[in-house]
């Protein structure tokens, strides 16, 4: 019986795994990298507006001429109508229904003693003006407008009969219409300018919106948007309205403990006009382990754990771990011991080995996990040279398969005060009001700072500044 415990005892030997740590690589904090979102501000007026303020202003005579002296014509022109509006595209069209009073004169002298011959007739018709101005934006936040009109005679221009005499009258009223067209486009596009003052509008939002929002009290939570540039559609006619989008290009994020300090930048870029202009936003929300805490959920899955491979022959047992980083990779230590059978003779060993893997966001679990795990390469040494059996097996993969962190109720809480905020329309000034919502959260990534692992999601939605008192 001493003997075969004898045999037994020298077809056993045992390893003590030594490798040493990984070297904790020390690298700069890694900065959260925004992306780049369009909060839109929409922007109408009423054509019926300006229609009233044009028919106020241009009512009744027009023009008038009743000097006969000269070119032997007197002209009066006067509005009977009212003047209608209707808007196409970035197009306004208008027409202006318009009377037409003429007398004309017709003299002969039979000689230069002779009495004069003369005799007057008038003559009365309708015509209606129609012009239509084009609209657009200049790089200064001014309406840019160019009207062109006309006016049409119908089949046959009018035309006073003296005498033997017939007159055309287009020639003498043409100059006086085209002279009043020049003042009724002019100031058409006056009133639009005065109307639509697009930079009063993009002036307020431009510094409200870049003062810190608060979105929770109790984790002092704030929304911090910093705006790039500003865009602008081209207008377009809806129900009686011109419609404009105008959207600010900013970066938008979340930040905790405390209200962030900012600087207000006054001056507003140049307008872009796009006519592919976007209506996403990107709000980057952030869910952070410590390595402590990720330490302690480990090891709640795995210490005390028995992984066996190759129908049992070979067995680890984990006895204590820790998780840290070096560089951007995750480094896991374990303290194990284990053994391999090969017939009558087993290997033990025991010892600390290090591991190695790449974190990122799972968005189907909602959690960070790990991929590319192996073994660092001065543990890979050794185990080559003690245990090179451990190298073989799934050991790696078997733990690779247990490591999770959950981050779904960090991510939830993150995205219901975003939401709430977005609910609760939050008005930033007297005359700044922001409303959104959120749609959806998309995985960006994973950054492994010198005492935690976070993972940044994007909420992506839409967020839209009213601007309601101007």
């Amino acid at each position: 019986m001493m003997g075969l415990l004898l045999v037994l005892q020298a077809c056993t030997s045992s390893s003590s795994l030594t490798p040493a740590a990984p070297v904790q690589e020390v690298q700069a904090t890694p900065v959260f990298q925004p992306k780049l979102s369009t909060i839109n501000i929409p922007v109408s007026f009423r054509l019926a507006m300006l229609e009233d303020r044009l028919n106020q202003e241009f009512a009744g005579v027009l023009y008038k001429d009743e000097d006969l002296t000269g070119d032997n014509i007197a002209v009066t022109v006067s509005k009977t109508g009212r003047l209608s509006m209707q808007a196409e595209g970035n197009k306004i069209f208008f027409t202006v229904p318009l009377h037409i009073y003429a007398k004309g004169r017709w003299m002969w002298e039979a000689c230069k003693i002779c009495p004069t011959i003369q005799k007057t007739e008038d003559t009365e018709f309708d015509l209606v003006v129609k012009s239509e101005s084009l609209l657009s934006f200049t790089e200064d936040y001014r309406v840019k407008t160019l009207t062109t009109g006309n006016f049409e005679w119908g089949n046959v221009k009018p035309y006073l009969t003296l005498g033997p005499l017939k007159i055309g009258l287009a020639r003498f009223i043409e100059p006086q219409m085209r002279k009043q067209m020049a003042t009724l486009t002019a100031r058409l596009d006056t009133e639009i300018q005065n109307r639509l003052l697009l930079k009063d509008y993009v002036q307020q939002a431009w510094l409200q919106l870049q003062k810190p929002i608060p979105i929770d009290k109790k984790l002092d939570a704030w929304l911090t948007i910093t705006p790039q540039d500003i865009r602008v559609s081209p207008l377009a006619a809806r129900n009686g309205e011109l419609t404009l989008q105008i959207g600010l290009n900013s970066y938008l994020q979340t930040v905790t403990n405390g209200k962030p300090n900012f600087i207000i930048n006054p001056t507003l870029p140049k307008l872009i006009t796009d006519s592919r202009m976007g209506n996403e936003i990107q709000i980057g929300l952030a869910s952070e382990i410590s390595y402590a805490h990720a330490t302690e959920l480990l090891k709640e899955q795995l210490v005390g754990k028995r992984f066996t491979f190759s129908a049992g022959k070979d067995e680890v047992l984990v006895h204590d771990l820790a998780l840290s980083a070096s560089g951007d990779k995750l480094v896991l230590m374990l303290d194990v011991t284990g053994k391999t059978k090969a017939g009558f003779f087993t290997k033990n060993i025991a010892g600390k080995i290090f591991l190695k893997a790449i974190p990122y966001y799972d968005a189907t679990t909602t959690s960070i996990k790990v991929r590319d795990v192996d073994y660092d390469l001065n543990t890979k040494d050794r185990i080559l040279q003690t245990a090179s059996w451990l190298a073989k097996n799934k050991f790696v993969e078997s733990i690779q398969s247990e490591i999770s962190f959950p981050v779904k109720t960090q991510l939830d809480n993150a995205r219901s005060l975003i939401q709430k905020t977005l609910d609760q329309p939050e008005r930033l000034h007297e005359s700044v009001l922001l409303k959104g919502q959120i749609t959806e959260i998309v995985p960006d990534a994973i950054y492994l700072t010198p005492t935690s692992i976070k993972a940044v999601v994007n909420a992506k939605g839409s967020l839209t500044a009213f601007i309601d008192k101007i």
